[in-house]
């Protein structure tokens, strides 16, 4: 008679009332940390206090630190979902685009960092991270964009959204004013100075975040529609 089929020993979803260790656990809370102090936090020793593990438990499911970088970079773009993008209506895709990258930025702010401080290898490149770019600028040579059109649009709207993401959103999220051109503070530890444009631009009532990301993209629009060939 044939053996019976073996059966596969399962994880507990729990011990000692913590979650199993597991890679996407390690991913997930790597990217948390990194989000929120950046990716220089994210060492072994305090991944590992922040999941109530040993570091030595860690090596268990990651061979070192470089994959851990690559599997938080990895759930990063997983997390990035692509709205339609229909030629037919193609100024609501653009803001879907930009708004849904705005909402992922927000939530990992400082992650967005990792170009700067870490070297992600291939393997940590998510699929998202090419397929999202590339259907939006299909979106713009759909719409008649030249490549290399479309190809200046795709670089300046990642630039601003960046930028947006670093020096409006970041700082409002911690009660940090983000829109002003200096702080206030600035000019008054400076009185003998003549700043009449700066001291103007401060009483100025500020928009909200949501006001200038709104504006943010409609000089987005425009500029596409600038590119557009006419007739």
């Amino acid at each position: 008679m044939p053996e019976p089929p073996r059966q596969t020993r399962r994880r507990p979803a729990t011990r000692k009332g913590r979650p199993t260790l597991t890679r996407e656990l390690i991913a997930g809370r790597a990217l948390e940390l990194a989000g929120a102090e950046g990716f220089p936090a994210v060492t072994m020793r305090r991944l590992a206090e922040e999941l109530g593990v040993t570091v030595r438990a860690l090596y268990n499911y990651v061979a070192d630190r470089q994959e851990v970088v690559d599997l938080a970079a990895q759930r990063l773009m997983a997390l990035w979902e692509l709205p339609a993008l229909d030629p037919a209506d193609w100024e609501a895709g653009v803001r879907a685009y930009c708004a849904q990258l705005r909402g992922l930025y927000r939530s990992y702010p400082r992650a967005l960092l990792v170009s700067l401080d870490e070297q992600v290898r291939a393997v940590g490149v998510h699929p998202n991270r090419l397929l999202n770019p590339d259907a939006f600028l299909g979106l713009l040579r759909g719409i008649g964009l030249s490549a290399p059109a479309a190809s200046r649009v795709h670089s300046e709207l990642g630039v601003r959204l960046f930028g947006f993401a670093l020096l409006v959103d970041y700082p409002h999220g911690r009660q940090q004013a983000g829109t002003a051109p200096v702080p206030a503070a600035w000019l008054e530890a400076h009185p003998d100075l003549e700043l009449p444009h700066l001291t103007e631009a401060l009483r100025l009532e500020k928009p909200t975040p949501d006001e200038a990301f709104g504006h943010l993209v409609d000089t987005l629009v425009l500029a596409i529609r600038a590119e557009l060939p006419t007739g």
